[in-house]
């Protein structure tokens, strides 16, 4: 990488007047700009103000002086980042050990060459050029990033209402389906259904992902049953469960107070349930219990349907993987709803992990705080 040296800023300061007269004229021919002082205090004003590319530092006569500049310059917010040549006389060791734990300071003894001072600027000066392409990218990163998420909040609201609307539609045929003569086209109302819950699913899911990602969405911790979350749940989810010939059985049968964001752990709870059923066999089981201990609420969904291969379970709570799996009837899922799992019990302080074996089943745990009594 060529070092244009015209592009540079070098910051002086030395307690010697002829000392910093001969910096000034060994760096005199490199094109570098310069801002020289004597005094050790106008040091960290000068970098707060000017904030230059690099500090050349020999302020060893006045005691001490030295290595106060460079906490101050190390310590803040504006100036930590620029790199510093720390020049003291020769065996200085106390200067060292004081000034080597702080990153970006190199020790450089006196007398130097001028040649070895412009090797050790362009090397500074290099690492510093590095740092700042790093910084650019991650900046470029994390525009494409935050672009990609609102994106997908968009799609996900302006997508939500219509299908909501054929959800509702979908609802009131079936509640006429005794009416229709024809199986088939109950069969395909019942097709129907199931696609358009999946399909709404999976737009709630985004657009809670998207916003949580994008710091919009924040945990309105509370104390409030689970008992009766679990069981507003379940009931929304019936209707899918019958269609696959599962019985999903409710164990938590006792009062249990969470506290936590309510709506974010009936999300969560729906989606490992939906995923229970997605990947239970027709005629299968699937047990939801809960117990206390140590402070928190561990909640389990159990079922025994095909379970997870050991490929898949290795990374399969890993930010950003997702991965595309079909469930017992080919259902099709994304892993969306699992990262968003992890993101909801996570921002109200509990923990998701699970247990599976392939052909054998799968059970979800997570954690919440417990609440005090309602």
């Amino acid at each position: 990488m060529h070092i244009d040296h015209s592009e540079y800023t070098i910051l002086l300061a030395d307690d010697s007047v002829s000392n910093l007269e001969k910096m000034k004229s060994l760096l005199a021919g490199e094109n570098f700009k310069l801002l020289p002082t004597l005094e050790a205090d106008e040091v960290f004003l000068l970098a707060k103000l000017r904030l230059p590319d690099m500090i050349i530092i020999r302020l060893a006569l006045e005691e001490g002086k030295g290595v106060t500049v460079v906490r101050q310059l190390k310590q803040s917010v504006l100036t930590k980042h620029i790199p510093i040549l720390y020049m003291t006389v020769p065996n200085r060791y106390d200067d060292f050990r004081k000034v080597v734990d702080h990153e970006g300071v190199e020790f450089v003894s006196r007398p130097l060459s001028k040649r070895e001072l412009i090797l050790r600027i362009n090397n500074q000066l290099l690492l510093l050029e590095s740092r700042r392409i790093i910084e650019r990218q991650n900046e470029r990163i994390q525009n494409v990033s935050r672009s990609k998420d609102k994106l997908y909040s968009v799609i996900a609201h302006d997508l939500r209402a219509p299908i909501g609307t054929l959800k509702m539609i979908l609802e009131a045929l079936d509640h006429q389906k005794e009416k229709i003569p024809d199986n088939n086209i109950k069969n395909l109302i019942k097709m129907l259904q199931e696609t358009t819950d999946e399909a709404f699913l999976l737009l709630e899911n985004l657009l809670l992902w998207s916003n949580s990602r994008n710091g919009l969405l924040q945990p309105y911790r509370q104390a409030f049953s689970f008992t009766e979350a679990v069981k507003e749940v379940i009931v929304l989810q019936k209707n899918i469960a019958e269609a696959k010939g599962i019985k999903v059985y409710n164990h938590v049968d006792r009062p249990f107070i969470g506290y936590a964001d309510v709506n974010m752990m009936k999300t969560v709870l729906r989606n490992l349930l939906s995923n229970a059923i997605k990947f239970s066999y027709t005629g299968g089981s699937i047990n939801v219990d809960c117990r206390e201990e140590n402070g928190f609420l561990t909640v389990t969904v159990k079922d025994r349907g095909q379970g997870i291969c050991e490929e898949h379970q290795r990374g399969l709570l890993d930010d950003g993987l997702h991965f595309i799996s079909y469930g017992t009837q080919k259902e099709k899922g994304s892993g969306l709803g699992l990262q968003l799992c992890k993101d909801f019990v996570k921002m109200n302080h509990g923990k998701l992990w699970f247990e599976s074996k392939e052909g054998e089943g799968t059970t979800f745990y997570f954690s919440m705080p417990v609440g005090k009594s309602l």
